[in-house]
């Protein structure tokens, strides 16, 4: 079991008090709290390395060439990739932009309602998008997808592996295997799974895969794309600049081998050593303990919000059905107003609104809803604040 007074050592935010009440730290899939190993190997950066990665050779420069590689190697290894098959991009958005603009335009896409908006968006911009249809719990129907799937031949299948509104696990393993049957690549958006659960890439046999560093705890800023091989050299650069050509003449230029010639310009080095440190902070704690930990008190977060007449959850049923993920809704209450007023009264934060994904609401005719996530430093004793002043905020509400 979790030493969680030992875990929570490590997240200085949690020391912060507002008003001399400790801060009720529930947005996670927003962003992840930041470990104090993330923070002194960020600060670690500033204050021991001046030079800048492939720029130089004197000793600074190969100190954070050198500190880059590792970070690189980290970072691959957590998510059971090679070094050579991840992208450094600014964030998931842009790791699914970059795939997006390689495709040729008009390009088969499918992906469902209940994505985000950053999984929706690239793909309607330039190409022919398919939403699939969502259940009441926000997962994908196997039938609907195999015959979508198969009537249309698209030629990528883009989807979460949880959903960010709901919680929802896909069933990513019969998506795949429909895809595949079709000819049809995989991209994962793995955001809301990265922190939770082991991401293995050859496991999953998805052609691509992407996150936001930040969303395991890393610095914001930084986010990896991972492709097959085959689908890397078919990127195309979206930036061009130094450090992604090998030569360069009146005529034109030589590109880099793939990752570099889609990294262009000066590399955000610090943040690519932060996010190492976020991996190796989560692979030490283990994901056997963290997702058990994290499923008990998605479990009693379930149990407390139903016990709760006015409050409605969206998603599914069973806490083994989902991520760290809840959300809800207080009839006669808009979410930003219970929001605002678990903030005010006991520094509980919380997300309200869309979430990004307004499709996945808006298509179950659902309103905005107010959504409860949880990472490995919450407690049992957050929950139950969590719980009393939603008693509390609907105690006059008929």
């Amino acid at each position: 079991m979790l030493d969680l007074a030992d875990i929570r050592d490590h997240f200085p935010a949690l020391n912060r008090k507002i008003a001399g009440r400790p801060v009720i730290y529930l947005d996670s899939a927003a962003t992840y709290l930041k470990p104090q190993a993330v923070i002194d190997a960020v600060c670690a950066c500033y204050e021991q390395t001046a030079g800048t990665v492939g720029r130089a050779v004197h000793v600074m420069a190969d100190d954070a060439a050198d500190r880059y590689a590792e970070g690189r190697q980290t970072i691959a290894d957590f998510i059971h990739a090679e070094p050579d098959q991840i992208v450094f991009v600014r964030n998931a958005t842009e790791a699914i932009n970059l795939v997006a603009s390689s495709l040729p335009a008009g390009t088969v896409v499918v992906g469902s309602e209940g994505e985000h908006h950053s999984n929706l968006l690239p793909w309607r911009h330039r190409h022919d998008f398919h939403a699939l249809p969502t259940l009441d719990d926000g997962s994908i129907e196997l039938d609907a997808a195999s015959r979508l799937i198969n009537a249309g031949r698209p030629e990528l299948f883009a989807f979460s592996t949880i959903g960010n509104s709901f919680g929802n696990r896909q069933p990513v393993g019969e998506l795949t295997q429909i895809a595949r049957q079709a000819g049809c690549d995989v991209l994962l958006d793995v955001n809301q799974s990265i922190a939770h659960e082991p991401i293995n890439v050859r496991d999953l046999d998805c052609d691509y895969a992407c996150f936001s560093g930040h969303k395991l705890g890393g610095p914001t800023g930084l986010g990896v794309l991972y492709a097959k091989r085959a689908r890397l050299r078919a990127l195309q650069p979206t930036l061009y600049g130094g450090g992604m050509v090998d030569s360069v003449d009146r005529a034109g230029c030589v590109l880099a081998e793939t990752p570099m010639r889609l990294e262009a310009g000066t590399a955000c080095f610090e943040a690519v050593i932060g996010l190492a440190a976020a991996c190796e902070f989560i692979s030490d704690i283990g994901f056997d303990a963290i997702e058990q930990g994290e499923r008990r008190l998605t479990a009693r977060l379930l149990d407390g919000l139903r016990s709760i007449p006015q409050v409605k959850v969206r998603g599914p049923e069973l806490a083994a059905d989902r991520g760290a993920i809840v959300a809800f809704q207080v009839d006669g209450l808009e979410a930003h107003g219970v929001a605002r007023m678990l903030s005010n009264r006991e520094n509980v934060c919380v997300r309200s609104g869309f979430h990004c994904a307004q499709p996945a609401h808006e298509s179950h005719g659902w309103r905005p809803t107010v959504r409860a996530s949880l990472g490995i430093y919450n407690t049992a004793r957050e929950i139950e604040t969590l719980i009393d002043s939603l008693h509390r905020i609907t105690l006059n509400l008929t």
